[in-house]
């Protein structure tokens, strides 16, 4: 059952990760019907079939390209529709709600139940989760975070946290307003070349989720994926000192793995420091 259940939250996030890609597509060229409104080619602008939208297998039997004009199609879209099915499974293994109760008629025979806060607490995250890569996503393409993303995800933030307790009300207040005040005061400093207006939310909603103790972790892991990928650009020379390169996929990448790593990494740390 774990298995089966595993494989259709996989495909499950897969459709939620090209549905992303066709929101930031429209939310970026400001197009009206963004929920309903069919599927189109961005070159040749015919409407996609469903063969042409099946997640993940529809860009690999297409090589890649458009089935109309032969357009090449944007590896992102796969990117995202791979990365965004192996979070949710991820967010199913770590946080599974399937209980398995053998049963009292054949002991061969296992009947299944749910466990429903750990239910509550995967739906929050997957929910979560899709803010976080359609920020990760967008601010990587376009240099920018919008609202449209940030604000309902820390509406979210704050009553899944309080509904489910995740982290402490006091943790959750220090983190949310220490982390958007070290990213404003870098805004300022910066007069904007630093840091954007994007990241101060991005940040207070990382603080929220996390509370102060992993939002630091967070925040450390961040910056060091962000500076090891300034270096390797720097030496690949696809980038120089003035270059801007995007914070939010670093500050995404650093809340995830705080999300599901982020206890252990400070279980070790105080470890090491008693030693």
């Amino acid at each position: 059952m774990t298995l089966f259940v595993s494989i259709l939250v996989f495909i499950f996030g897969t459709a939620i990760g090209s549905f992303l890609s066709v929101i930031i597509h429209r939310i970026r060229h400001k197009q009206k019907g963004i929920l309903l409104s069919h599927s189109v080619c961005p070159s040749c602008k015919k409407k996609l079939k469903w063969r042409h939208l099946i997640p993940v297998f529809s860009w690999l039997f297409l090589r890649g390209k458009c089935g109309y004009c032969g357009k090449k199609i944007s590896t992102h879209y796969f990117s995202l529709e791979v990365i965004t099915g192996l979070l949710f499974l991820l967010t199913f293994l770590v946080w599974g709600f399937i209980i398995e109760i053998p049963s009292t008629v054949d002991p061969t025979l296992l009947n299944y139940a749910i466990n429903w806060h750990q239910f509550e607490i995967f739906i929050f995250y997957i929910i979560l989760f899709t803010f976080l890569i359609g920020i990760f996503f967008y601010d990587l393409l376009y240099q920018e975070i919008p609202d449209r993303f940030s604000i309902p995800a820390i509406g979210i933030t704050i009553a899944g946290v309080l509904l489910l307790g995740l982290t402490p009300p006091l943790s959750m207040l220090i983190g949310g307003a220490g982390i958007f005040l070290f990213f404003l005061a870098q805004l300022v400093l910066s007069k904007g070349k630093w840091i954007g207006g994007g990241d101060l939310r991005l940040g207070a909603l990382m603080g929220l989720l996390l509370g102060w103790q992993l939002g630091l972790i967070a925040l450390v892991i961040s910056y060091f994926l962000g500076s090891i990928t300034s270096i390797v650009l720097l030496i690949q020379k696809k980038a120089n000192r003035k270059s801007a390169i995007p914070f939010g996929p670093f500050l995404v990448t650093g809340t995830v793995i705080a999300i599901f790593y982020g206890n252990q990494i400070l279980s070790w740390y105080l470890g090491t420091l008693m030693n």
